[in-house]
């Protein structure tokens, strides 16, 4: 396998092709003369009960890649990682004002932003020394403890090679972990209790979101075990094996692996949205039924990826991978 080079930093790349990489590997390679496409942050209006996506827009217009969005607590504003500075760095956005301002400034590169969930800081996966085939890594914690001044406070865990994570209560991390031997990727999903230490195996072919059930008790999480069936399962600490749930979302006829859907997020009312393409399926979190379609963003310009919704489930942030140029905010 051949790793193309780019003027970005080889980890940032590598994360960038995660976001449209197929289901058997962490990373995808890119041809060396396809320039890297634009990745915009949207936010929208959010109204189950009407069945609607509202007032979508881009709180990221221009160049340049901007993902992994998170809502702060209250709703008032969105995190998210963006390359405008040359490093990827956590940019907070206030929704009332319209403002972003960096929360970062770091010559190392910091990934997926969640607010803490006592809400005094947040936490991000940080890469000082990538290792030469992930470029996650390889020497460090991979999750830290950040204050709102941007300054990093400690490692969350001593755990090395987390790719992707979810809170799950005020304990309880569910950790993508990203296989130590290249090209194997052998990678797996686990639970852990961060008071005990104790680890829970959810899935050795994981999908790259999580979320968690509406009484905060059980990770969600897709597991891609079955490669012409991919569900999205439940799982608790004290759960001998993952309840499954339902299948993930299923796209247009003649849907390319590297197409379906894995990007996802459970709501208050216990259902879940889910993208696939520039579309979001609705499952009502009744066992036995399945996704349905819910809204067509047609119009954004490109494939919706990480997808975030506010705590009451009246806002939704997702990032977009640009195919034409991004409508004016």
């Amino acid at each position: 396998m051949s790793i193309a080079r780019s003027a970005r930093p080889r980890f940032f790349s590598k994360m960038l092709a995660c976001l449209v990489m197929t289901a058997s590997s962490i990373m995808t390679v890119t041809a060396a003369d396809e320039p890297p496409k634009d990745i915009a942050v949207f936010v929208a209006k959010l109204n189950v009960k009407a069945g609607t996506v509202s007032d979508v827009r881009n709180i990221t217009p221009g160049k340049g890649s901007n993902f992994q969005p998170s809502f702060t607590g209250d709703g008032s504003a969105v995190l998210f990682v963006s390359d405008r500075a040359g490093t990827a760095n956590i940019y907070r956005h206030t929704l009332a004002s319209g403002e972003t301002t960096a929360i970062t400034n770091t010559k190392e590169s910091l990934y997926s932003p969640i607010v803490l969930p006592d809400g005094s800081g947040f936490t991000s996966v940080r890469v000082v020394t990538a290792d030469p085939y992930y470029g996650l890594e390889a020497k460090e914690p991979s999750l830290w403890r950040f204050a709102w001044d941007g300054k990093p406070v400690s490692p969350l865990v001593d755990t090395r090679r987390i790719g992707y994570y979810g809170w799950v209560g005020d304990q309880h991390l569910a950790m993508f972990l990203v296989d130590d031997v290249a090209e194997r990727n052998a990678h797996k999903s686990v639970l852990m209790n961060r008071a005990t230490g104790k680890v829970t195996l959810l899935t050795n072919k994981p999908g790259k979101a999580f979320s968690r059930t509406s009484d905060g008790k059980r990770v969600l999480f897709v597991d891609q075990a079955d490669p012409k069936r991919w569900v999205i399962s439940a799982m608790g600490p004290d759960d001998t094996k993952p309840e499954v749930l339902v299948d993930t979302a299923v796209g247009k006829v003649g849907e390319a692996e590297s197409d379906r859907s894995q990007y996802f997020v459970a709501l208050p009312d216990g259902s879940i949205i889910m993208a696939n393409g520039t579309r979001i399926f609705r499952w009502d979190g009744v066992k036995g039924s399945s996704f349905k379609p819910f809204a067509d963003l047609g119009k954004l310009g490109g494939a919706i990826k990480n997808i975030a919704a506010s705590r009451d489930g009246t806002q939704l942030a997702f990032s977009v991978v640009m195919d034409r140029a991004a409508p004016a905010p």
